[in-house]
């Protein structure tokens, strides 16, 4: 599978490689500006530096280096970069890259609950409540991720910040959670298991593991407890970078620094301005579909007049799902040269979704990977991937296809202030800007999700097949 990224860095980038002074640098931007890559770019810089400045002191200690991101698919993407540069020798350090998760239960060793088992404690649980329960399941996350377990009570009384308005939770049902979590961790203890919670709460107190540098990238859907296990695992004269746009936050996660520990106030901050992915008519119609959310400093909505590139307007096609497929497809072979783009299929679910796709592709013999959650960055000849749209966050290709969206698999609240609806509208417009030339998107009419009502006329092509 191609990689598209640019490892030349633009005059708008060069202030960020060349910034290796120790402490932290937070580098915000919107999708297409380059921010992993500006990151991944400042991390063999230091590299060499710190190299270099060893060996003029005989200092032989090892450079310790990590990139967290926040899925494995992104994992396997940085993993190709760093491969693609170290063939340079621009870095010459072993540099560890993992999910948060990986990172955790490498260094904690100790065994998982499965996640079904998990969520059918919770279920249980949080029945009676009267709220739809894979809300509630996310609510636990939320404040889960962002209270150490001593500290739960907080939650009673903190405002649910970046969580939304709908449903309401009150002070009783939030009690009823923190007493339902309490249970929880007490009966995992008896069963000498962790969940992911738990295993992070033991990376915050783990004896340092003192890194040089470290990288998270993605850093608006990382926890608080999460942020408060890196800064753990630091040494004391260290190089930290954060890579954020909560524009794109998938998981409501909100916290504040100060809440982490750690202090902001001599950090550096850089913002990426310019869009060096999508084409005006990309980048315009993906920022109507956010437009009228809420933003705050680490957030960047995509600016068309920061792209600089025409290209067709994206297709909107209306009909059966196999209808889309063919014509998707008949667009691949008429319009795409599989030799040197690439392209891929998103899904808000992927899994079985993906089958009538697989069924075609196969009969056009057309080769294709399945990307999502997958570890390894595939090397092969397939210019052709399939993913979720969660595991393409961070990803880009020449060409996105995003098919058979309806009211089932794009559901939500009815309420404009649904926290699940501004979820779905920062996904969709996060899974289109992945694309740099086009963008197809397809549905049924008679299942169309209410998310389309946020396509703003005359920035797409509407077909009906």
């Amino acid at each position: 599978m191609k990689i598209l990224s640019n490892h030349q860095a633009t005059r708008e980038q060069l202030p960020i490689v060349s910034r290796n002074t120790t402490g932290v640098v937070v580098i915000r931007g919107a999708a297409g500006s380059g921010k992993t890559t500006s990151a991944l770019l400042r991390l063999t810089a230091i590299v060499n530096t710190l190299a270099y400045r060893r060996h003029l002191e005989n200092d032989s200690t090892p450079i310790k280096a990590l990139v967290l991101s926040f899925n494995r698919t992104l994992a396997g993407y940085i993993e190709g970069l760093i491969y693609d540069s170290s063939q340079t020798n621009t870095i010459p350090v072993h540099v560890e890259n993992e999910t948060f998760a990986n990172w955790t239960k490498k260094n904690i060793n100790t065994n998982l609950i499965a996640d079904k088992e998990r969520e059918f404690y919770f279920a249980k649980k949080c029945y009676k409540i009267g709220i739809d329960t894979r809300f509630l399941l996310d609510e636990i996350d939320y404040f889960r991720g962002r209270f150490r377990l001593n500290d739960l009570e907080k939650y009673l009384t903190t405002e649910r910040t970046g969580r939304g308005l709908s449903p309401q939770v009150t002070k009783a049902t939030r009690s009823i959670l923190v007493d339902i979590v309490k249970e929880y961790v007490e009966w995992i203890n008896r069963q000498n298991v962790d969940d992911w919670h738990t295993q992070c709460e033991k990376m915050i107190t783990k004896k340092s593991l003192c890194y040089d540098i470290i990288v998270v990238d993605e850093t608006q859907d990382f926890s608080a407890n999460q942020i408060r296990a890196v800064l753990n695992h630091l040494k004391e004269d260290y190089y930290l970078t954060f890579v954020i746009d909560t524009i794109q936050r998938l998981y409501p996660r909100g916290f504040t620094w100060a809440e982490t520990g750690l202090d902001m106030r001599n950090a550096i901050y850089f913002r990426l301005n310019e869009n060096h992915r999508n084409t005006i008519e990309i980048a315009t119609f993906a920022a109507a579909i956010t437009r009228g959310l809420t933003i705050d400093d680490d957030g960047s909505f995509s600016d068309i007049t920061k792209a600089t590139r025409h290209g067709p307007k994206p297709i909107v096609c209306k009909g059966k799902h196999s209808q889309q497929v063919s014509f998707a497809i008949d667009y691949i072979l008429k319009n795409i040269n599989l030799q040197k783009e690439s392209v891929a299929f998103l899904h808000p679910r992927g899994g079985d979704w993906f089958k009538e796709i697989e069924r075609q592709l196969l009969a056009q013999k057309l080769p294709h990977v399945i990307i999502t959650k997958n570890r390894v960055w595939p090397r092969g000849h397939e210019n052709i991937a399939l993913s979720t749209m969660n595991s393409a966050k961070g990803l880009e290709f020449d060409h996105v296809i995003i098919l058979g969206m309806n009211n089932v698999n794009m559901s939500h609240q009815k309420d404009e202030n649904d926290d699940k609806l501004q979820q779905l509208r920062r996904l969709l417009s996060m899974a289109i800007c992945r694309a740099r030339e086009s963008v197809i998107i397809g549905y049924k009419e008679s299942e169309k999700p209410d998310i389309v009502e946020y396509f703003v006329d005359d920035t797409y092509v509407e077909v009906n097949l």
